[in-house]
């Protein structure tokens, strides 16, 4: 009597699936951080942490609701790479946030948020008149 080839193992399955798993929650949890690290090299630790306290800002949750999405953008980098102005954007469940920051490297060489501007915008459709 021959036995029968069973093919991929059901533990093999499982293995597979919590690998991804956790592949899906490091890049989730420290994708953005990595990605910002390798772009911009030091300024990107605050920059992270201004993405992530504006996420959380009463002034800014007050008028856009939950934050659902957030997304980011470099503007331009000085000519000695000694500033940056940087955007990221905040969709909200009923408004969005455009904060732009403006970074300069003091002679410390610490990296230190000069200015920022926030802009609100209703993404809620128009009341029918």
């Amino acid at each position: 009597m021959q036995l029968k080839d069973r093919g991929f193992p059901n533990w093999g399955y499982l293995l597979l699936g919590a690998t991804v798993f956790a592949l899906y929650l490091f890049v989730k949890n420290m994708g953005q951080r990595t990605v910002l690290k390798a772009a911009l090299g030091q300024p990107a630790e605050v920059i992270d942490r201004a993405m992530n306290s504006a996420r959380e800002f009463p002034r800014i949750t007050r008028r856009t609701g939950r934050i659902t999405a957030k997304n980011f953008k470099l503007e331009k980098l000085g000519a000695k790479k000694d500033s940056l102005a940087f955007r990221f954007f905040l969709d909200g469940e009923d408004a969005d946030a455009i904060i732009k920051i403006w970074m300069a490297k003091r002679p410390s060489g610490e990296w230190e948020i000069v200015k920022s501007d926030t802009l609100f915008t209703n993404s809620a459709p128009l009341p029918k008149q």
